[in-house]
């Protein structure tokens, strides 16, 4: 189907007169209402709107001294589970249950919902708490170990992240015998698992005591202080897991003997010494026995010889052997993390895609890295069909990329609990449930722990102004709004929630890009895979039929769309390209495209505020020249032609702004020329850096990758971390440049919008506020 102008004027009046849900530009829940204080833009307007925006109106909202440096940060947009600082995807990596019955967790994390912890938390009924008893702060601050001895007994090892060599790591080990914790030891490398045992503290992993070097991988706390293991240390990589069953010690790891005997990765221990049960070559990461006895053992290696399955094997009595055919992913075996039983049955964590053997083979089943073994079949416990996705960086491990993988590995542990089975990892939730890092399964179902706020499940692409109260929306790869499951859909913030609008992107189309008109309709810009090897992808822009997407007139050959925004008049404006760059505008039933670009277009922003006369645009990206004229990486648009700026800009340029006064404003990549800008202002006649005091003119690879231009401030979002702490987001007053509020926590915030309610920022972000006032914000962050 095709759009039409007429079609769309025809909408547009039919939405300007309807409600607007309860988006009604009241603020965020708890919020103060507009920038303006007003509580509102002032009604729907023209069209129109730079970054995506849409109305006149939306255009000329105000960008006040009240929001940019008093305004606060919104508490609601947070997850259940547990997250944390950026970087490194948050989660837990052990469980254990304390004296008096309450389930414990350790991890990486720093936040359970919106209240701040240390990485040590307690399950009290079904509220997870932060454990008042680790009152102080552990170096390095992610703890990945711990045990408790049933009296009162903790133990808690940290887990360190850098250096990238495991051996070259730094970790201590602390105990708490009811009171205040002490250091019991330091050590180089990392623990995996730790139990107390005949009254001994027993620390698995592939370390190093400082203060015990020989018992290498497997030492023991008793009270004479640390011993190696009775009869002898290991002599191997070491123990990743330990257990107990009665008064048998299960011990498996990457091993050729343990306690002075032979033992290839699996062995016992209990009062009449050692016994191996050997796998030889094998990783052995879980043991368990279940409920009739039978010793299972998880981990990376493969038994009778196959090399497609693999992760799991039970002990006949005299040797491994398969069960239910192993475990599989499409073209190498699956590994297996950590192992439960619950209900007869067990439970099994790694990385896996099929259970039951290879995709090929008809009894096997897909299961994404969580199953049961009934003793008769595999069941799936999710089948991957549902992802939740996360936004911090994950080192998507498999646990056979070698000896330190497992760390890494996205399911870390398993629990049962009563008649629950609590997961454990570095993910966003399971089986279409997000839940970060930290979910329960029970009643057949998974269920999130702790309180569900409206944080994005992943990373948005683009943010967009539009609508009768100029509300923020949302696209990109996000699989879930809160507990909302996104599918592909345009996300509108209705001021408390996060709401759907319109149907699913068509399939075939990478939709990253979002524009909404001044009714609240969005526009979609879109890549459409090439048919042919070689070719570029096809620029396509999409409009909501309110149940499907219809095409806007023809597709731009010259690759992806990069940048979509209406102008204040109304028009929609469409950038993109590769090798060749686009910049084109809505007349009639199609693009009419404005000049000939010689490399990719990425930006495009319109001069707000101006009454009457042409549209004034400026564009960006990796171009030298438009329609023959040099123009390095910046052009502006008179309304009749393009212009250059001066001798234009050195690096790609990132993202442009238009200030109401005239000035432009232009962020470029640092390509490590001497003469690059941060942050360049065009004032008429020449460019000059403003991006002083902070971050400065310093070669850290500074970078902002969004810009807004509102009133008396420009607003520059990215990568930039000052020496204060205050990191990403900066506003430019015209004299001075300083962060917004204490700035964002995030990989990189890489779009900033001001909407009816406050300014919006999107992007890989964890957290907003000062080093000292940090509160969790995920996905996206909102300053009202």
């Amino acid at each position: 189907m095709a759009w039409s102008m007429a079609g769309a004027l025809s909408l547009l009046g039919l939405s300007a007169c309807g409600g607007a849900s309860d988006d009604d530009g009241s603020g965020t829940a708890g919020g103060g209402g507009s920038p303006s204080g007003s509580g509102g833009p002032g009604g729907a307007g023209g069209s129109g709107g730079e970054g995506g925006g849409a109305s006149a109106s939306c255009h000329d909202l105000p960008m006040t001294s009240a929001l940019v440096a008093e305004g606060s940060w919104d508490a609601s947009l947070t997850l259940a589970g547990f997250t944390g600082h950026d970087g490194l995807v948050p989660g837990v990596f052990d469980f254990a249950r304390d004296a008096d019955g309450a389930l414990l967790a350790v991890g990486r994390f720093q936040y359970i919902g919106r209240r701040a912890t240390r990485p040590l938390a307690r399950l009290e009924g079904d509220v997870w708490r932060p454990d008042p008893r680790l009152s102080f702060d552990t170096d390095p601050p992610s703890l990945g170990a711990i045990a408790t001895d049933g009296q009162g007994r903790i133990a808690v090892a940290t887990h360190a992240e850098l250096p990238s060599s495991l051996e070259e790591r730094e970790g201590e080990i602390w105990v708490s015998d009811g009171g205040a914790f002490t250091r019991a030891g330091t050590f180089q490398g990392a623990v995996r698992r730790m139990v107390w045992f005949d009254g001994a503290l027993w620390v698995g992993g592939l370390f190093t005591l400082d203060d015990l070097p020989s018992a290498e991988g497997l030492a023991v706390l008793d009270e004479q202080g640390w011993q190696a293991p009775p009869g002898g240390a290991v002599d191997g990589l070491g123990v990743y897991t330990l257990a107990t069953q009665g008064n048998t010690l299960l011990v498996g790891g990457a091993f050729s003997s343990v306690g002075g005997i032979p033992a290839a990765s699996v062995a016992t221990y209990d009062a009449g010494g050692w016994r191996a049960y050997d796998l030889p070559g094998a990783s052995v990461y879980a043991l368990a026995r279940d409920d009739a006895g039978e010793l299972y053992a998880g981990g990376l290696f493969s038994v009778e010889g196959s090399s497609e399955t693999g992760g799991i094997a039970r002990w006949s009595g005299s040797s491994w052997e398969s069960v239910g055919g192993g475990l599989a992913n499409r073209v190498f075996r699956g590994v297996v993390s950590d192992l439960a039983v619950l209900d007869g049955a067990l439970h099994v964590a790694g990385c896996f895609s099929w259970a039951g053997g290879p995709p090929t083979e008809a009894a096997s089943i897909q299961a994404a890295g969580l199953a049961r073994w009934t003793g008769q079949a595999w069941e799936a416990l999710d089948e991957g069909a549902s992802p939740v996705a996360s936004g911090w960086f994950a080192p998507l491990r498999c646990g056979d990329e070698g000896p330190g993988a497992v760390w890494d590995m996205e399911n870390q542990r398993l629990f049962a609990d009563g008649e629950r089975l609590f997961a454990g990892g570095f993910f966003g939730g399971k089986g279409g449930v997000p839940s970060h890092g930290v979910i329960a399964h029970e009643g057949g179902g998974w269920v999130a722990q702790g309180e569900v706020g409206q944080g994005l499940s992943g990373v948005p692409s683009a943010l967009a102004v539009g609508g009768p109260s100029c509300a923020v929306h949302a696209v990109g790869p996000i699989s879930h709004a809160g507990s909302l499951a996104v599918d592909r859909r345009v996300l509108r913030h209705t001021g408390i929630r996060w709401e759907p609008v319109g149907a699913p992107a068509p399939a075939g189309h990478d939709c990253d890009r979002v524009a909404v008109d001044a009714a609240g309709m969005p526009f979609l810009g879109c890549s459409r895979a090439p048919v042919n090897d070689g070719d570029h992808a096809t620029g396509v822009v999409l409009r909501s039929t309110g149940d499907g997407w219809e095409t806007v007139g023809d597709g731009f050959g010259e690759g992806g769309v990069a940048a979509l925004a209406f102008d204040p008049a109304g028009a929609l404006w469409v950038t993109g390209g590769v090798t060749q760059g686009f910049v084109a505008r809505v007349e009639g039933d199609g693009f009419v495209r404005h000049g000939a670009f010689d490399g990719r277009v990425n930006s495009l922003a319109f001069r707000p505020g101006k009454r009457g006369g042409p549209v004034e645009a400026v564009v960006g990206g990796s171009f030298g020249s438009v329609d023959g004229v040099a123009v390095r990486g910046v052009a502006r648009w008179s309304g009749e032609a393009w212009e250059a700026l001066g001798p234009g800009l050195s690096g790609s340029v990132l993202a442009v702004a238009y200030a109401p006064d005239g000035s432009i404003y232009a962020s470029t990549a640092d390509d490590g020329s001497d003469d690059r800008l941060i942050l360049g202002r065009w004032d008429g006649a020449a460019w000059s850096e403003v991006a002083t005091p902070e971050p400065g003119p310093v070669p850290a690879g500074y970078a902002f990758s969004a810009l807004l231009a509102r009133g008396n401030y420009v607003i520059a979002a990215g990568f930039a971390w000052p020496g204060s702490g205050e990191r990403n987001v900066f506003a430019y007053d015209g004299a001075a440049f300083r962060s917004v509020r204490g700035g964002i926590t995030a990989i990189s915030v890489d779009q900033v919008a001001l909407a009816g309610n406050g300014l919006w920022f999107g992007g890989s972000i964890a957290e907003a506020g000062p080093p000292n006032g940090r509160l969790p914000t995920v996905g996206v962050a909102h300053l009202r």
